[in-house]
Formats: structure tokens, sequence, C-alpha cells
């Protein structure tokens, strides 16, 4: 995945997301959300667990419903409350490190 601090949700693509079981309910209403490329993308918004590190945490996900999308993308919401998050660029590496409970109030 990739890890984008513009992103506000996490984001699969459709096809991820029929690979992890999801589906549409009937008369589900989809979401749009736009990116800076412009253009809208419809999607649904559902509960997922991510783990990184060995840490389990639960964060909304947009799962896009435009077949043309095939990113997966870690956004901000739920993941970079719960992780400090290093990037080292010369490296190519990304570091999550797991906040204290106590400091996240």
């Amino acid at each position: 995945m990739f890890v984008d601090s513009g992103a506000d949700l996490s984001c699969i693509a459709k096809q991820t997301g029929e690979l992890l079981g999801l589906q549409l309910a009937d008369g589900e209403i989809l979401n749009e959300v736009g990116g800076v490329g412009g253009g809208l993308l419809k999607y649904a918004l559902r509960k997922l667990t991510f783990i990184i590190d060995e840490h389990e945490i639960q964060t909304p996900v947009a799962w896009l419903q435009d077949s043309g999308f095939n990113e997966l993308i870690v956004g901000r919401e739920v993941v970079f409350d719960e992780f400090d998050i290093e990037f080292k660029q010369a490296e190519e590496k990304i570091i999550f490190k797991k906040r204290n409970p106590l400091e996240l109030s």
C-alpha cells in the first residue's frame, strides 16, 4: 500500500474489496471523493482491520467502485493517530512506530 499523508481516508480498489469478500447492499448510496488529479470517484465506506508491524487497528476505508483505480492507499484517518510515521526517503523506508495509548488523549 502507498502511504499518502494527503489522503484523508485509506482506499482500496474495487477488485481488492471483492477479493476480501466485500459486497454492496441493494440500493446502497455511494459517496464521492475527489483527488489531486481531479474528477470524482464513487466509493462505499467500510471498516477494515489493518495489521501494521503486528499491531491490529480498525479504520474506515473507501472501497472505490471505479475498476480503473488499482491503487491501495493508507490515508491519515486512524492510522496517523495510532502511529508515528517516519519517512526515510534516501533509504526508501517508511517506519511505523505504535504510539502509547496514553499519548493519544
